[in-house]
């Protein structure tokens, strides 16, 4: 894949240095450019692809075709920014809705030059509404109308009384090489997202999760041991290594039956390190990949782009899930863990308990196993180590709070004779406490979103909601306004 992307990119940047000599026959001399001194040079990885072509384009135009180019786009930019802002403006104030401004624009702008991250960027819109006094407003964001609502009563209307007209997520395009993404159930719709989530919900009962117990009880004693081995003389550790190998462990071995070896070493495990490839992390330059995606996703796809740099991870994955899967259809040994409860939720599809077998076919599928496995890899580690961390860090600073829970479980340990059981961690009622406020101080999304699938009026507002438009719920700024 990386090799054809070389190939169709030096074929544009032959078209490009085409064009530009008949424009500029004067320069001829520096333009004989060859595909083969192309792909020479990019297949040893001397330049990017991104540089190559500004290189080429710099090679072949004299300085004041240069100037003349970057003058003719700063002049396009502002004037496409001014445009659709005013343009933006003047719908929202139409509905008499409160308008937060250009969305794009200004992610960039607190993105790259105010150095703030997403998490911030929600909460400067949650301010600014606040400040306003309004509880609903708007912004358009890749195309897409989004009202942000604040008010705890409408989203009370939206996520629970009137759900049947937000039963999707914000849409995000998927390339067909995204093979990654293309069946998780968070990239899932309307009809296949109620089927998929019916036959995944049953997962996460409570008498499934005691099943996972004994496992995740064998990473809890590879995390003791790790922090005894490698605590300094003074007893100090760095608990965001630790609680990143940690739920890594867990999380890989009680989806998908795999040892990530995360704690065996101190080092970065192998597992560790290509995982990391499949992290996004939203900035300037993921924005902007974004918006090629959106707005132009057969370009994107002929190019082969992809949300994240995912592509090593899930061939790691699906290498080993595939494997195991086989395996266990061919001996029919069974383990508690989410592939087998998958393989179950298949296997009642394929007896006909499910939904048409037309719009399900390939929905738990081995690739949609795989996938739905990255997913909760990815959900899962990512949001329970931030989970940990934060709340490592708060009883840090409240040591009165971390007095009395530790009180608590030292107590659990006592009573159940040294052990942890699930029944004994439900009965823990502080320790669900100081986990629910460390959620509502460190949430680890700053926002949520639904997509309106039919035409829909804010309760108690005159505010149209129509079909395909998104409602924005700006969690970290309600569970910080006192």
């Amino acid at each position: 894949m990386q090799w054809q992307m070389h190939i169709r990119f030096c074929k544009i940047l032959n078209l490009c240095a085409f064009a530009i000599l008949k424009i500029n026959r004067d320069h001829l001399a520096r333009t004989e450019i060859s595909t083969a001194f192309l792909l020479n040079y990019t297949k040893f990885g001397y330049f990017s692809k991104f540089t190559t072509f500004f290189q080429i384009l710099i090679f072949t135009m004299s300085i004041t075709d240069i100037l003349y180019i970057a003058i003719f786009l700063i002049l396009f930019s502002t004037s496409y920014f001014v445009y659709f802002t005013i343009k933006e403006l003047l719908f929202f104030r139409s509905k008499k809705v409160f308008y937060l401004g250009n969305a794009f624009a200004k992610a960039v702008y607190y993105l790259t030059l105010k150095k703030i991250g997403m998490y911030h960027l929600f909460q400067v819109n949650y301010d600014k509404m606040k400040h306003a006094g309004v509880h609903v407003a708007g912004n358009i964001d890749f195309g897409t109308v989004h009202y942000t609502v604040t008010d705890l009563e409408l989203l009370k209307h939206i996520m629970v009384k009137d759900f049947d007209h937000f039963v999707n997520r914000r849409p995000l395009q998927v390339l067909n090489n995204d093979v990654v993404f293309k069946k998780m159930i968070a990239f899932r719709q309307s009809e296949q997202w109620r089927a998929l989530r019916s036959k995944l919900s049953p997962t996460f009962s409570s008498g499934k999760i005691k099943k996972v117990i004994p496992i995740f009880k064998e990473s809890w004693k590879k995390l003791v041991k790790y922090i005894d081995q490698w605590s300094s003389p003074d007893g100090e550790i760095d608990l965001v290594e630790c609680f990143s190998k940690f739920t890594l462990d867990t999380i890989t071995s009680a989806i998908c039956g795999m040892n990530s070896h995360a704690l065996a070493q101190r080092e970065l495990s192998s597992f560790e390190l290509i995982g990391k490839k499949f992290s996004i992390t939203f900035g300037t330059k993921v924005m902007i990949k974004f918006a090629i995606v959106y707005y132009f996703p057969k370009f994107a796809g002929w190019m082969g782009f992809s949300v994240s740099e995912s592509a090593e991870f899930h061939k790691f994955c699906s290498d080993g899930i595939k494997t195991e899967i086989k395996s266990r259809e061919k001996t029919g040994r069974k383990r508690d863990d989410f592939i087998e409860w998958m393989l179950e939720a298949r296997k009642s599809w394929d007896d006909g308990k499910g939904v048409a077998a037309t719009d399900t076919s390939d929905l738990l599928d081995d690739d949609g196993i795989v996938s739905n496995c990255e997913i909760f890899i990815l959900g899962g580690s990512e949001t329970t180590q931030t989970l940990l961390i934060f709340c490592a860090y708060a009883i840090a600073i409240h040591p009165e709070v971390q007095g009395r829970l530790r009180k608590e479980v030292d107590g659990a340990w006592e009573e159940n004779g040294g052990d942890f059981t699930y029944d004994s961690i439900q009965r823990m009622k502080y320790l669900d406490m100081v986990i629910n406020e460390t959620l509502r101080l460190y949430p680890p999304f700053a926002s949520t979103d639904r997509e309106c699938v039919s035409d829909y009026v804010l309760p108690g507002t005159n505010v149209l909601v129509r079909k395909g438009d998104s409602v924005i719920v700006p969690i970290s700024g309600i569970h910080h306004d006192e």
